[in-house]
């Protein structure tokens, strides 16, 4: 697929990778838009990704096998069926789906004869379970349970589990939990779980702790045993969570919210006993920084307010004393509701590049930009190496993009290109706006020439593996060397800019062909000023003019503002910035940005250009030729084409309508008429340009005759004049010669 046809596919996708600003609607976010929100913004995980963290990663090989909505009752079944096959042959399944249809547990076991016994009393008492046997059931449960853990053992986990269901269903919760536990021990041993019991039973376990933690709630302070069984509920639905669980994940959400009052009254008793308990301190801490939304602005005021119940959060845990767990965390919380002081105590406390970006918010917060860069440092050099770090990918990418900011703010231009470059796949869109913006296109090659080598193997856009969040971006080498050459191109750089083009093997571009464009190019836009005839300097002209209509964004287009090449020009904004913003920017940069201003800073900007060599080749040709009145034509079809693309309203001010006007104004006061001009700017011929050489060697013969005419005295005066200084120079020579002889 080309990059065109990749871009048309994905339009409409964004990914949102962080907490920056994003340029636009179905856009990718960017960082550098509002510099002041992006060093703002306080530092969270997602929740999933700090629920799934909650507890150390589980050393079993247990795994959460979920059932969504997706599963409709026949797919279950089928799935049901199929794993109850393992281990049989076709007449033993067979026999299976036979006990399935049976009226009660009884009559199920007897059809059951011959089958292994695990597998025939598990049958029986699935059964019996559906007919509300529960009694039935459980006999034959636990007869299945006894069979052992070995992998023969193909119903023991599902035995288990289901005795303790039956548990559940008779509110014996410590026969339940304690057959819950067998279900994990039968599995660690051993025993199938095709459904995954042994991690789901880790939320049905949580589930009986929490349902004897709310009991506990009254109107005075629950008791300590209200904190015990709330912690052992947190604690199992974290070591779900752990396992893969979105389940795990969903429950310590509702957890969260309820002690939190989310959605109903607050219930200040509970989260002051529920702080007691760290991991619940933890799950709290997370679930404010990921999931409560500040407050809109207040009256007169411009930015969102934090929320009061962050607020609330954070006396809680005050009141708890000690050293807090998670204080990394709880520095972030701090700082959001603007607890300076606690946050940067915290902070300062804590290790990590979680802690380390906190300091860096500090210390920005106060004006500190050295500071904050020393803390973005630290907070930046524990990737990519720290695979247990505390910071999902997002925001692993966001505190390196965050530090190139910073950089780029503090005026070190090709540093920060350097540090943003390696998260290039999250925020193409900066790095795209520093290397064609800021940075001058010799510092841009060496940073290149330096850091950025050839892609080894052709660029594909098949799947990408890993986690990439940009769908504009499959290999950042590659782009940012064409992003070079481009540049080059546009400075009239032309040989130094090949070797940066992309190979022919690079699908992810649409033009295999590029660097035999840019050297035709380069050769007629040579020729349109080194050849002695008009009229061939007129047909070079036109040729560069064609090839910068038909190949310019591929040769010369801007990777963001004003042509979009990394949108192959589908929208008119949605990549780097057109202004370089009002915060955090120096008097340099804006003037660097002026200085590499496109020319013309029009929307298809070598659109414009191509009508200018256009213009030039006009200029060279016989007004009343049929080549002067084509290549008008051409460029007024190209100009139309480009004002249905142009966002003016109404037409207004269109530039390419501007320049529609003036071409054919100019055919109409220069040109010949010309039968297929009716419609001008429409089914163009190409232009004739033997003709037009006939016709300028005519004129030449016209025009010398009629001078000879009008000036045939003086002609002849000087033809008899040469004659008369001819003569006389021979006889001064002929007499020199006799005199020396």
């Amino acid at each position: 697929m080309s990059r065109r046809s990749l871009v048309l596919a994905c339009l409409g996708l964004c990914v949102a990778v962080s907490v920056a600003v994003a340029c636009g609607p179905d856009f990718p976010w960017q960082l550098l838009d509002d510099r002041t929100a992006t060093l703002k913004a306080t530092p969270a995980n997602s929740f999933a990704y700090e629920a799934a963290h909650l507890a150390p990663p589980p050393a079993d090989m247990l795994q959460a096998v979920e059932v969504t909505d997706a599963w409709e009752e026949h797919a279950l079944d089928q799935a049901r069926a199929k794993a109850e096959a393992v281990g049989l042959t076709p007449a033993q399944a067979a026999q299976i789906a036979r006990m399935r249809r049976a009226p009660n547990g009884e009559v199920a076991f007897a059809l059951g004869t011959g089958l292994p016994e695990a597998v025939r009393h598990y049958t029986a008492g699935a059964v019996a379970f559906h007919h509300g046997d529960a009694a039935g059931a459980a006999r034959h449960f636990e007869a299945a349970a006894q069979q052992g853990a070995s992998p023969t053992a193909l119903r023991a986990t599902w035995a288990a589990y289901m005795r303790a269901r039956l548990h559940v269903l008779a509110g014996e919760t410590g026969p339940a939990a304690a057959a819950f536990a067998a279900t994990r021990a039968l599995a660690l041993a051993g025993a199938p779980d095709p459904f995954g019991l042994a991690v789901a039973s880790l939320g049905e376990e949580a589930r009986l702790h929490l349902d004897a933690a709310q009991a506990l709630v009254g109107d005075g302070d629950p008791p300590p045993a209200y904190a015990a069984e709330l912690g052992a509920a947190v604690g199992l639905y974290a070591d779900q969570a752990a396992h893969g669980s979105g389940e795990g994940v969903e429950s310590l959400r509702m957890v969260a919210e309820d002690l939190l009052g989310i959605g109903t009254d607050r219930n200040a008793v509970k989260l002051r006993a529920a702080v007691h308990v760290p991991l619940v301190q933890r799950l709290l801490v997370a679930y404010a920084l990921a999931r409560v939304e500040d407050d809109p602005p207040a009256d007169n005021a411009k930015t969102p307010q934090p929320n009061p119940l962050l607020g609330v959060l954070v006396d809680a845990i005050q009141a708890v004393g000690g050293d807090p767990p998670g204080a990394d965390r709880l520095a972030a919380l701090c700082y959001r509701t603007g607890r300076y002081d606690l946050a940067a105590q915290l902070a300062g406390k804590a290790v990590g590049p979680l802690a380390a970006w906190v300091r860096a918010k500090l210390a920005l917060q106060r004006g500190d930009l050295v500071g904050a860069a020393a803390a973005y440092a630290e907070a930046a050099h524990a990737f990519p190496d720290a695979a247990d770090a505390p910071l999902d990918g997002a925001n692993r990418r966001l505190v390196v993009g965050e530090r190139g900011t910073l950089t780029l703010a503090r005026g070190d231009y090709v540093e920060a290109l350097a540090q943003l470059y390696p998260v290039a796949d999250a925020y193409w869109g900066d790095v795209a706006y520093i290397a064609e913006r800021v940075l001058t296109v010799d510092e841009l090659k060496h940073f290149v020439d330096a850091s950025v080598p050839a892609p080894a193997a052709p660029v594909t856009d098949g799947p990408r593996g890993g986690d990439v969040p940009n769908w504009l971006v499959s290999d950042p080498a590659a782009q940012l060397r064409d992003l070079l050459a481009r540049r080059l191109v546009r400075q009239e750089r032309y040989q130094e800019a090949l070797p940066y083009f992309h190979g022919v093997a690079d699908t992810v571009f649409s033009d295999p062909a590029i660097r035999g464009h840019v050297v035709a190019y380069a050769a007629a836009r040579q020729a349109g000023t080194a050849l002695w005839w008009r009229v061939e300097r007129a047909r070079a002209w036109y040729a560069a003019a064609v090839l910068a209509r038909r190949f310019g964004m591929e040769m010369m287009g801007y990777e963001a503002a004003p042509d979009y090449f990394a949108i192959s020009g589908a929208f008119g904004t949605g990549l780097g910035q057109t202004r370089p913003g009002d915060a955090f920017v120096s008097t340099a940069e804006r003037s660097r940005f002026a200085a590499s201003e496109p020319l013309p800073d029009l929307r298809f900007h070598y659109r414009f250009l191509a009508v200018e060599h256009a213009s030039l080749a006009a200029d060279l040709l016989p007004p009343r030729s049929q080549a002067f009145a084509a290549v008008l034509c051409n460029a007024t079809n190209w100009m139309l084409d480009t004002a249905d693309k142009l966002d003016t309203p109404d037409g207004k001010d269109n530039p390419a309508l501007v320049r529609v006007h003036a071409l054919y104004g100019r055919y109409v006061r220069e040109g010949a008429h010309m039968d297929w001009a009716t419609h001008f700017g429409h089914d163009c011929p190409q232009p004739d340009f033997e003709a037009a050489e006939r016709t300028a060697r005519r004129q030449i013969l016209r025009d010398a005759r009629a001078v000879e005419r009008e000036h045939r005295p003086l002609i002849l005066l000087a033809m008899g004049g040469a004659a008369v200084l001819g003569l006389m120079c021979f006889a001064m020579h002929w007499h020199t010669k006799r005199m020396t002889g």
